[in-house]
């Protein structure tokens, strides 16, 4: 049987961390999930594009300028869907610095990481996500992956779509340098992670980096 747990909501509709009280609800981890998921994508959704532009070059300058960035050989992007942070700049940046730039490509339930040599080498794929063109694709022990998702915390735990592509490449790949990418919104204080979900080395947001792993 699936493990159940507590929450508690503010008056706002805001989810909230609890124990006990005549406002919690017990739910199945699944109904935990889908409802953290829901309220993390209204929150970012609910961005206006140019709070997104604005954001997403800011996380940009700030990884831009970090070592683990600076010192990579290999970086695994993604092409942002929605409101998702967007990195196209960073990517360009990675491939004016001679870095080698990749990005992901669903065939069924596996995933995988294609170079790319310009941000024009792009078709719309699975989920109506941009995904590369390129036959080459890159099996690098320990790339650093530049990893989306809808809910971060601040143990380094995440949650993507619920589809579990990321986790399962990092299960296949566990040297990968996995750095989660966010808005400080999506940030909460525990995600509700179960045992498939891989944590994160480090997040990056608009407004600090957070290093779980000390």
């Amino acid at each position: 049987m699936e493990r159940k747990q507590k929450i508690s909501h503010k008056q706002n509709g805001n989810i909230n961390w609890g124990r006990g009280g005549s406002e919690c609800q017990r739910l199945t981890m699944a109904e935990l999930k889908s409802l953290f998921r829901t309220e993390a994508k209204h929150k970012r959704d609910a961005l206006s594009q140019a709070e997104i532009s604005s954001l997403s070059g800011k996380i940009c300058e700030t990884l831009g300028s970090h070592r683990c960035f600076l010192n990579a050989e290999t970086v695994y992007f993604y092409y942002p869907l929605g409101s998702e942070a967007d990195l196209l700049s960073l990517a360009e940046q990675a491939l004016s610095l001679g870095k080698r730039a990749a990005f992901p490509r669903v065939c069924g339930d596996d995933m995988d990481f294609y170079q790319i040599d310009a941000l024009t080498e792009f078709k719309k794929g699975t989920f109506g996500v941009m995904e590369p063109t390129g036959t080459k694709r890159i099996e690098k022990a320990d790339p650093l992956v530049l990893v989306p998702g809808l809910v971060f915390d601040e143990q380094g735990g995440r949650m993507g779509y619920g589809k579990g592509y990321y986790d399962r490449y990092f299960v296949k790949y566990p040297q990968c340098r996995k750095i989660g990418i966010c808005y400080e919104v999506q940030i909460i204080p525990k995600a509700p992670c179960g045992k498939e979900d891989i944590f994160m080395d480090m997040i990056v947001t608009e407004q600090r980096f957070y290093f779980p792993r000390g």
